[in-house]
């Protein structure tokens, strides 16, 4: 490897299905779910092992700026990449890589900020092993894939064949058909990819060059997800390789993912977890309780039976 690698952390989101905790203004990864951190700190802390910080830039909307100085006060503010409007993390990778002036061969990680994982040292040796990959191939897109521990629905899946070539996506089954997927060998998909920065680039430019055309004018910025954007076209046109996680990985996305997360985590799984929230609320979690919201005059709500769009209806009304 010529030229040393480098990690781009994908930080915003729209803050409605952790509510009544976040909010547009204040989503997941500026939150302190893990153990009293935000989700983008923590991420920093156990990438900079592998990577240093001088080697680490956040891309998030421009309005989340001061939202990523107050997690990262050690980060340079010339590391951090402001997009005009959030237009999902497709027009995020590609203002990254054509912002971030390195050279083409130097390997650009890319990585959520909103994730949590309980071995960090597998995780690290994982992404090194991605990472590894892409150096020896100046034109591959690889992606790492959690191995499953559970038929869950609200994760995508990675359909890859005995070598790791990726064949196609698939996004949040029914539990029956997450169920047939894993059986058949397929993985989570964690949004975790390594590229040469020549490859990105020209894959960006093959299969979405309205997207590249839009970077200086962001007002005609297409909205699309880098699963939609790229990598499903590349795979199908056999560019996109896959490697194994196994690393205790969660995406923290939904209250009971966190509880699961949170309790996996905690040095006494029957304790209760208590974080505070807007309003004067009280999230707790806990084995026996579940997630609940404690209002200020006592009334609770069981947040981890509310769906997602009952949580989003719920942020709206506020």
């Amino acid at each position: 490897m010529s030229s040393r690698p480098y990690a781009v952390i994908l930080a915003g989101g729209g803050g409605t299905r952790l509510w009544p905790l976040s909010t547009p203004e204040r989503p997941k990864p500026y939150l302190p779910l893990l153990g009293g951190r935000t989700p983008l700190a923590v991420t920093v802390d156990l990438l900079t092992p592998l990577i240093p910080l001088a080697d680490i830039y956040v891309v998030t909307a421009a309005e989340q700026v001061s939202l990523v100085r107050a997690s990262l006060p050690a980060l340079p503010a010339a590391q951090i990449i402001a997009e005009p409007r959030a237009c999902n993390t497709g027009p995020a990778v590609a203002l990254a890589a054509t912002a971030i002036d390195r050279p083409n061969d130097a390997v650009m990680l890319v990585l959520p900020a909103d994730h949590a994982v309980l071995d960090a040292g597998a995780w690290r040796t994982a992404l090194a092993a991605a990472i590894a990959r892409a150096a020896d191939d100046a034109t591959a897109l690889v992606t790492l894939g959690v191995v499953p521990t559970r038929p869950a629905t609200g994760y995508g899946y990675i359909i890859a064949t005995s070598d790791g070539r990726v064949e196609r996506f698939t996004e949040k089954p029914d539990a029956a058909t997450a169920q047939a997927l894993i059986a058949a060998g397929a993985r989570w998909n964690a949004g975790i990819f390594a590229w040469q920065r020549g490859a990105i680039v020209a894959g960006l430019r093959t299969y979405a060059a309205d997207t590249m055309a839009a970077l200086g004018d962001y007002a005609q910025m297409p909205i699309a997800p880098i699963d939609t954007l790229l990598m499903e076209p590349a795979a199908a046109a056999g560019q996109v390789h896959s490697l194994p996680l196994v690393c205790g990985w969660s995406d923290i996305g939904s209250w009971s993912e966190l509880q699961r997360h949170t309790l996996a985590a905690a040095t006494d799984p029957r304790a209760e977890v208590r974080i505070d929230a807007p309003k004067g609320r009280t999230i707790i979690m806990s084995s026996d309780r579940g997630v609940v919201a404690v209002e200020p005059d006592g009334r609770t709500m069981d947040l981890a039976a509310m769906s997602g769009e009952q949580l989003r209806t719920a942020a709206k009304g506020e």
